[in-house]
C-alpha cells in the first residue's frame, strides 16, 4: 500500500506544482522549450460550463493530433467533445475521442506517441486520444 500512497503523492505534486509551470512555459514566448512534445488541451468539464486545461504529450500527423491521458481528465471527452489545443504557440480546435475499446489501436498509438515508454502507458491504463483538427489548419 505504501507504493500506491507514493504514486498518489507524486500525482498531487505534479498537478499542483509541475502542471502550472509547464502551462506557463507553453503560453510564453519560450514555448519552444517544450512545445515539440507537449501541448495544452482545453475542454469543457462534463456537465458544466467550467473549462479545464492540461498539459499533455502529443503527436501530430496531418489533420490529426494524438495525445495520451495518464489521469482521469479524459473522462470529460467520453463520447467525443470539442477541445482547444495550444500547439507550438498556435491555437487549434478539434474533436477529441478517447479510444477505449480498441486495444490494438491503443497499443499502436502509444508505440508512436511514446516509443520508449509505451508499455508503461499500457500497464497503467493510460488512455489514447485521437483529435481531428477542425479549424482547417494542419
Amino acid at each position: 500500500m505504501i507504493g500506491l500512497a507514493v504514486l498518489v503523492g507524486i500525482a498531487i505534486i505534479v498537478m499542483i506544482v509541475a502542471n502550472p509551470i509547464v502551462s506557463a512555459i507553453l503560453r510564453s514566448e519560450r514555448h519552444t522549450l517544450l512545445s515539440n512534445k507537449v501541448m495544452l488541451i482545453t475542454m469543457k468539464k462534463r456537465g458544466t460550463s467550467e473549462l479545464k486545461t492540461f498539459p499533455v504529450d502529443y503527436l501530430r500527423e496531418a489533420g490529426t493530433v494524438y495525445a495520451g491521458a495518464d489521469s482521469g481528465w479524459w473522462k470529460h471527452l467520453e463520447g467525443g467533445a470539442q477541445v482547444r489545443m495550444l500547439i507550438q504557440g498556435n491555437e487549434r480546435v478539434g474533436w477529441a475521442m478517447p479510444i477505449l475499446d480498441e486495444p490494438g489501436r491503443t497499443t499502436a498509438g502509444f508505440k508512436k506517441l511514446r516509443p520508449w515508454t509505451y508499455k508503461r502507458a499500457l500497464w497503467t491504463d493510460s488512455v489514447f486520444i485521437e483529435i481531428r483538427v477542425q479549424d482547417g489548419a494542419n
